[in-house]
């Protein structure tokens, strides 16, 4: 996959305009920071406020807990926009995108699996009907629906939201002493939930950083050339900053999701000097890769002991685990997620299609007779997105996060394909879907706050860029008739 469009489909590529008979735009003062809506026509008082509740939750809401308030804002807003001007425009009704079928067909899960486990077993089911574990995934939309289209405006929200993770050590965790701390061996987490959710979050930015690298790291004639270093010099300190936060975090399920994401920018650098041989961008391609190898390489020299002992020290687990002695497997990290999972599997078979209802997951360790009362009051999650979704909705859960999964991804390559979509953009959501695909195989993601606000900012930020693609395919449709 190339870093960027070719010249020849830039032009189809770049930012559509506002229409020139717009009824409502933003202030001049906002043109700067913030582009206008180009999805459809809100009144200013309620863009403005969308948007400047969406900024302050991806600052703050990584290290502030009170900022999830703006967020129920922000989101509200954004609906209430779609739900009001979300119409048909050149017969694209972003109300009837398909994504927002999968949304509604997300309450259709949960009040099935809830209405079953009435049925099945009404002593352990929810007293009320809820649908947040499942719909908060789609608060994507909101976001999408107030970035209004423009791509400007989602790299704006990712800068912010990297702005607030930059300073989180700061504003959360115990700043400057912790990272002596980290550096000296001890694990750390910032004060963000725990070490495995910090890791998360850094490793999102690492990767983001990558893929937008050519684009960040080019030349740009409007500025002066130490400024144009002064950038690229902030990216490098940027990227070390994640990536050693990431090391002394001592997450292993990150590292291993890292590393997939490598590959795949890895995969695309080498088809991009491959099929762009003589272009100028081969030098920032190479560059970038230069640059992370030896940003690997150093890491590795520096913390090489940490790492090797944080890998050992599940040796014993994984011996045992291929020898097929699951009694024997002693409660670790590693042992623990396997004695849950195994217990996960049982509940699992007894109610494959539908699940437990929303608390199938806290059932387990509520009434489970083959795991010790030390585990089952430490923990409420099977630190597996993909088990805590099964016991809890069944397959149809697990269908309906491949489906979004997929909807986004291909529609994504297919806007690429059809120069509607800057590669660096595809790039950045392909490595990101296979770096969170396998870190929710360690950790439950998708059912904690960070992982709502991780999918939501960068969900946000692809699918406004989706819907601005078709509007710009139905023109160009409407045009050669």
């Amino acid at each position: 996959m190339k870093t960027d469009t070719p010249t020849a489909t830039a032009s189809t590529a770049a930012e559509p305009s506002s229409p020139s008979d717009a009824l409502h735009t933003l202030p001049a003062w906002t043109q700067p920071w913030w582009q206008d809506n180009v999805l459809m026509q809100p009144k200013v008082w309620l863009q403005l406020t969308a948007v400047i509740a969406l900024l302050v939750y991806s600052f703050f809401g990584i290290g502030v807990e009170d900022a999830d308030k703006f967020a129920q804002l922000a989101y509200l807003l954004g609906l209430v926009m779609l739900g009001i001007y979300g119409g048909p425009v050149q017969g694209v009704s972003l109300r009837h995108s398909t994504i927002v079928w999968l949304a509604v067909a997300a309450i259709g899960v949960a009040l099935v699996s809830w209405i079953g486990s009435w049925l099945l077993h009404p002593d352990w089911a929810e007293s009320s009907f809820k649908v947040h574990r499942l719909t908060a995934w789609f608060a994507m939309i909101p976001v999408a629906v107030i970035l209004g289209g423009r791509s400007r405006n989602a790299y704006a929200l990712w800068g912010v939201a990297l702005a607030g993770l930059l300073l989180a050590p700061w504003v959360a965790g115990g700043g400057l002493a912790e990272w002596e701390q980290g550096l000296t061996g001890t694990r750390i987490d910032f004060g963000l939930h725990n070490a495995q959710h910090t890791a998360m979050l850094y490793g999102t930015a690492a990767l983001g950083l990558l893929a937008f690298a050519p684009r960040i790291l080019r030349r740009r004639p409007s500025l002066s050339a130490p400024a144009n270093w002064s950038i690229r010099a902030a990216w490098i300190v940027t990227l070390a900053f994640s990536l050693t936060a990431i090391l002394l975090t001592q997450t292993r399920g990150v590292w291993l999701g890292l590393i997939t994401g490598l590959l795949v920018l890895a995969v695309a650098g080498i088809v991009t000097l491959h099929s762009r041989f003589h272009s100028r961008r081969r030098i920032i391609v190479a560059g970038t890769a230069i640059t992370t190898v030896f940003a690997l390489v150093l890491g590795f020299s520096l913390f090489g002991t940490m790492v090797e002992h944080r890998l050992q020290d599940e040796r014993q687990t994984l011996t045992l685990l291929q020898q097929g002695e699951l009694k024997s497997i002693p409660y670790s990290s590693t042992g623990t997620r396997i004695h849950t999972w195994v217990e996960a599997l049982k509940w699992i078979q007894q109610r494959p299609l539908i699940g437990w209802g929303g608390n199938g997951r806290s059932l387990i360790f509520d009434h489970s007779q083959n795991l010790p009362q030390d585990i089952r009051a430490r923990f409420g999650h099977l630190h597996s997105t993909y088990l805590d979704l099964l016991v809890n909705f069944g397959l149809l859960g697990l269908i309906l996060l491949a489906a979004l999964v997929y909807w986004l991804l291909s529609r994504a390559l297919r806007f690429y394909r059809a120069g509607l979509m800057r590669g660096s953009d595809v790039l950045f959501a392909f490595s990101f879907a296979t770096f969170f695909a396998v870190i929710n195989g360690f950790e439950s993601y998708l059912f904690f706050d960070s992982g709502k606000l991780v999918l939501a900012i960068v969900g946000g930020g692809l699918l406004t860029q989706l819907w601005a693609a078709k509007r710009r395919q139905a023109e160009g449709i409407m045009k050669q008739q």
